[in-house]
C-alpha cells in the first residue's frame, strides 16, 4: 500500500533502512516463508532447511542484532528504527520475523539483567557474531502452566502451585529440572535459553528466577518439533531437563527481583509481537488491495464495488490504527527502559491485544475478498490468516494479558 507514515521525525537515513528491510523481506523472507510454511516440522528444523540459510542472511545483514550495543558488534538501532525494521520483515514473513526477533532474546536478557559475568559469557559472543550460528529463545511456557506464569505479575493473580521446572541451590551452582512445553518459540534450533525457573517449589510463580543457559549442557534434551495451524516457519518445540547444573552468576534475576524484571521484559516483548502483527496485516492489506484492482467480476474490477470499498477501508483503517498504537508503545517503553525507567506494562499489552484482534479481523477480510483464491495456498492470504489465528495466544492470551493490564489502570 501506500506507505504514508506519521511520524514526521523519520529520518532519511532511518527511512533508507526501512527500505533495505524491505526489499530483503520481499526477495528472501517472502518466498522462503511460504516455502516453509508447506514443509513438515521436521524438515523445517533439518540440517540444510531453508530456515538456516535466511538466519545467516539476516545475521550478516545485522537483522539479528538489530538492537545490540555498537560496542558489541550490534547496530544499536534506537526503538524508532528497529520498530521500522521489524514491520518490514514480518510484512515478507511474521514466523521468520519472530525468529529473528528471538535470535537475541538471551544476549538482550544478560545487558537488561545487568550482570558482567552473564554479558561476558552471552551478550558479547552473540553481538560479536554475524553468522547467525547462536540462536536464543524464551522458555517460560510448560504443559500444565501457561497463564500461571503471566499471573505472577499480579498478587490477586498469583498461583501458588510446583512448577514444571524447578531449579535448587546446590553450593555455587544450581540445579534444574523440569520440562518446558512445545510452544517455545525457536526451541528446536536455539543454542541458547532465556529460561524461567521456580526457586522455590512449596512457594508461588512469584517466587521464581530467570537463567540463561546453552542448550548443549549435559542434561538438556528436545522434543520434536511441533506441528501447528499456523506460523509454521516459527519452530516451537519442547525442552527437557534433567539435573541441569549452571553456575550461580547464570542466574540473572533472583527473586526478589523477579517481578520487576519480568515486567520490563513483557512489556518489551508485547510491544515487539504488536509491531510484527502490524506488518502482517499489512501484507494481507496489500495483497487484497492490488487483487482487488485486478479481479473483475459484474464487468469492472471488484475494487470499484461498494462493499469491497467499505471493507477494504475497514482493513486500511485498522492497520494505520495497529502501526500507531504499536510504534508509540514500543517507542516510549523501550525508551524508558533504556534509560532505566519502568515501562507501562498496559500499554504494550493494549498494543498487543488490538493489533492482533486486528490482524485476525483484516486477514479475514482478506480471504472473503478473495473469494475462492482466499482458501487456495496459491495465494499467501490463507497462511497470513492461519499466522493472525495464532497471535491473540503468543506470548500470553489476549484474555489473561488484559486481566494483567487492568489491574494497572
Amino acid at each position: 500500500m501506500l506507505y504514508v507514515d506519521y511520524d514526521l521525525s523519520v529520518t532519511k537515513e532511518q527511512d533508507e533502512m526501512r527500505e533495505a528491510a524491505h526489499r530483503f523481506a520481499a526477495e528472501v523472507l517472502r518466498p522462503a516463508g511460504i516455502e516453509l510454511d508447506r514443509m513438515r516440522p521436521e524438515d523445517v528444523v533439518a540440517e540444510g532447511s531453508p530456515l538456516f540459510d535466511v538466519v545467516r542472511q539476516a545475521a550478516s545483514l545485522g537483522y539479528t542484532r538489530l538492537r545490540g550495543p555498537a560496542a558489541l558488534g550490534g547496530l544499536e538501532a534506537d526503538p524508532l528504527t528497529s520498530h521500522l525494521v521489524y514491520e518490514e520483515l514480518a510484512w515478507g514473513s511474521f514466523g521468520l520475523a519472530a525468529v529473528l526477533f528471538l535470535t537475541s532474546t538471551h544476549a538482550d536478557t544478560a545487558l537488561a539483567a545487568m550482570s558482567e559475568a552473564a554479558i561476558a559469557d552471552f551478550a558479547a559472543p552473540f553481538y560479536g557474531s554475524d553468522d547467525g550460528s547462536i540462536i536464543g529463545c524464551w522458555a517460560i511456557t510448560e504443559p500444565d502452566h501457561g497463564s500461571d506464569w503471566l499471573g505472577a505479575q499480579r498478587p490477586e493473580l498469583n498461583v501458588k502451585a510446583r512448577a514444571g521446572v524447578v531449579a535448587r541451590r546446590d553450593g555455587d551452582d544450581y540445579i534444574i529440572s523440569g520440562q518446558k512445553s512445545a510452544w517455545v518459540s525457536n526451541g528446536p534450533i536455539a543454542t541458547h535459553a532465556m529460561l524461567n525457573v521456580q526457586l522455590d517449589p512449596d512457594g508461588t510463580f512469584a517466587d521464581s528466577g530467570v537463567c540463561i543457559l546453552p542448550l548443549d549442557l549435559p542434561g538438556v534434551s528436545r522434543g520434536k518439533p511441533l506441528d501447528k495451524h499456523g506460523t509454521r516457519s516459527l519452530p516451537q518445540g519442547e525442552l527437557f531437563f534433567d539435573d541441569v547444573r549452571v553456575p550461580k552468576r547464570w542466574m540473572v534475576v533472583e527473586r526478589e527481583a523477579y517481578r520487576m524484571y519480568m515486567d520490563a521484559h513483557l512489556a518489551a516483548f508485547n510491544a515487539g509481537v504488536s509491531c510484527v502483527t502490524t506488518g502482517l496485516a499489512r501484507a494481507a492489506y496489500d495483497a487484497t488491495l492490488a487483487y482487488t484492482k485486478e479481479r473483475v467480476q459484474g464487468g469492472r474490477p471488484i475494487f470499484e464495488h461498494q462493499s469491497v470499498r467499505d471493507r477494504l477501508f475497514r482493513m486500511f483503517s485498522l492497520v494505520q490504527a495497529s502501526r500507531a498504537l504499536s510504534r508509540g508503545a514500543w517507542v516510549y517503553n523501550l525508551t524508558r527502559l533504556m534509560s532505566g525507567e519502568p515501562p507501562a506494562l498496559e500499554h504494550s499489552i493494549a498494543a498487543k491485544v488490538f493489533s492482533t484482534r486486528a490482524a485476525v479481523e483484516v486477514t479475514g477480510l482478506a480471504m472473503q475478498l478473495h473469494g475462492g483464491n482466499g482458501i487456495s495456498k496459491e495465494y499467501p492470504i490463507e497462511m497470513f490468516a492461519r499466522d493472525a489465528a495464532t497471535l491473540t495466544i503468543a506470548d500470553g492470551e489476549n484474555a489473561m494479558l488484559s486481566q494483567v493490564a487492568a489491574a494497572l489502570l
